[in-house]
């Protein structure tokens, strides 16, 4: 059996990868502004962060859209939600199904390998697990129907993207480098798209949708796919964020670049030597946290700016809801602004 390494830190592995780290230099904005008045703390260390969820030591959780309503049993932790289920899992393949509303386990079962990332359409749960290997669990049938390996891939990114529903159909990102295209009614004839043909670190770290186009990244590329179409922006990925039918991403080397759904850049503006952490829109405003805890604030077409101070980021940055989830701190994003 292949193993897959997973990389402790994605935007460290990144900085390696594409840049070097050893002699690298910090930004070092000319001026800061202080925004301790829109910190508070919630005391809560993270066991797990994940693309789309992090997850407490207290079981709570939080997901892109803001605090989860329940607690994810000990030692679990959380992988996705549906309008009625949250899905957790731990280290070893075990995977609870819990009520979004009660939090009371409703199912659990034991995969092959522990479970990478997943979506929940009805009753079904469509997966991938470590040795890239798509699946499917039957919520009705209580075990997997569909289990197969989709390739090869010897080191991913922590940044894993869960797969997306388009129209009738499911979007599955593998972990080396492909798109699977998947009608529940018939999940075995899946069909590949392939957006890069490295074994490391190629995984999709980002995944949405502009309409009926789908928009991907890799640590090395972002890819906008629609039928008969495919176009792409090749640079090392930080970030990714759809909003207002438009892309935005932060580079490795320091950009903050906006695209349309073609990845035709409409913007883009370069802070020199910055680490960025974590990217967000919100209320007409973009985010870009670099890891020194310099917090960038930009207008939509990245034309102002203004930078916070909000402290070094020592473990973890996760953007939810207008917020901003930092180590044992969280900033409210809608009180900050560019001008």
């Amino acid at each position: 059996m292949s193993k897959i390494y997973i990389t402790a830190a994605a935007l460290i592995a990144s900085m390696i990868l594409f840049s070097g780290c050893n002699g690298r230099q910090s930004f070092e904005p000319e001026s800061t502004h202080s925004a301790s008045s829109y910190i508070s703390k919630h005391g809560r260390k993270a066991i797990s962060v994940l693309r789309d969820g992090v997850t407490y030591d207290n079981g709570t959780y939080i997901t892109r859209g803001g605090e989860g309503k329940i607690k994810i049993p000990e030692k679990f932790h959380f992988v996705a939600q549906s309008s009625s289920y949250v899905l957790a899992a731990d280290n070893t393949g075990q995977i609870k199904i819990l009520g979004r509303s009660s939090g009371k386990v409703i199912q659990e079962a034991k995969l092959d390998y522990p479970l990478i990332s997943a979506l929940i359409r009805g009753k079904n749960i469509y997966y991938i697990s470590q040795d890239n290997v798509f699946g499917v669990y039957s919520m009705n049938a209580k075990k997997t129907t569909v289990s197969a390996k989709v390739g090869r891939a010897f080191a991913v990114d922590t940044r894993i993207a869960n797969p997306i529903s388009l129209g009738s159909l499911l979007i599955v990102p593998t972990l080396d480098g492909k798109l699977l295209v998947i009608s529940p009614s018939n999940p075995r004839a899946a069909r590949g798209m392939a957006i890069g043909s490295e074994y490391n670190m190629n995984n999709v770290i980002f995944l949405g949708k502009i309409g009926r186009t789908i928009i991907a990244a890799t640590p090395r590329k972002l890819v906008s796919a629609a039928p008969g179409a495919m176009n792409k922006f090749e640079a090392p990925i930080a970030d990714t964020v759809i909003s207002g039918g438009n892309v935005y991403a932060l580079t490795v080397d320091g950009r903050v670049v906006k695209l349309n759904s073609y990845l035709k850049v409409l913007a883009q503006k370069k802070f020199p030597y910055a680490q960025f952490a974590a990217l967000s829109v919100s209320n007409g405003k973009v985010f870009a946290l670099d890891r020194s805890g310099a917090l960038i604030v930009m207008d939509a077409n990245l034309k102002k700016s203004k930078i916070y101070d909000i402290g070094k980021v020592k473990s973890y940055s996760f953007a939810a809801g207008g917020r901003l989830y930092k180590d044992k701190e969280v900033v409210n994003l809608n009180s900050l602004s560019y001008e």
